[in-house]
């Protein structure tokens, strides 16, 4: 059964798939030319989505091991702990999210980032990418009117990039069965 924070992500990554196909329905070039917004903005939704997926299974899953102590003072001190790192996850590096994993599930998630031809460490580097290229969008977002000028964020580059998340929270979220052993 997927979690709650894998339905989110469901519902936020559509979200960045509906910015793709309505970027993939304009009619020529030169529509496409002035709209390459759209396609910034589909690469930063699909980001948005990644880092709305980990800071909601970050805290479901440590729900679920501290529901035996909630409203006691360690149970309300480690909730008030998370709730303080998690609005600080604004940008959730592998590097991050490991430390948040071993600090508050007691195991490093990021070595469960294994799929077709892609292990941890690939994960790990492709992540970083994504979050690099997400920043470039957004703060180098200046489009370039000549059209012999490559744009900061390929068609093909967002195909990618949701393939990839689609993956990544899919070997994430499976980690809940090893989460839930651990309690």
């Amino acid at each position: 059964m997927a979690s709650q924070s894998y339905q989110l992500f469901q519902t936020a990554i559509a979200d960045a798939e509906k910015l793709i196909s309505i970027f993939d329905q304009l009619p020529n070039q030169e529509a496409r030319q002035q709209n390459e917004v759209l396609k910034r903005a589909a690469l930063v939704m699909t980001l948005t989505a990644w880092e709305s997926y980990i800071e909601a299974f970050l805290l479901e899953q440590l729900t679920k091991k501290i529901c035996g102590i909630k409203g006691s003072f360690a149970g309300d001190f480690i909730q008030k702990k998370i709730d303080i790192e998690i609005k600080k996850l604004h940008n959730p590096a592998p590097e991050k999210v490991k430390q948040l994993s071993l600090e508050f599930l007691q195991y490093d998630i990021t070595e469960q980032w294994r799929w077709q031809n892609t292990e941890p460490t690939d994960a790990r580097r492709q992540l970083n990418m994504w979050l690099n290229k997400r920043g470039d969008a957004v703060h180098n977002a200046c489009a370039s009117d000549d059209p012999k000028k490559p744009h900061l964020v390929k068609r093909e580059d967002l195909d990618k990039a949701v393939r990839f998340f689609k993956e990544l929270v899919k070997v994430t979220d499976g980690f809940c069965g090893v989460v839930k052993g651990k309690i």
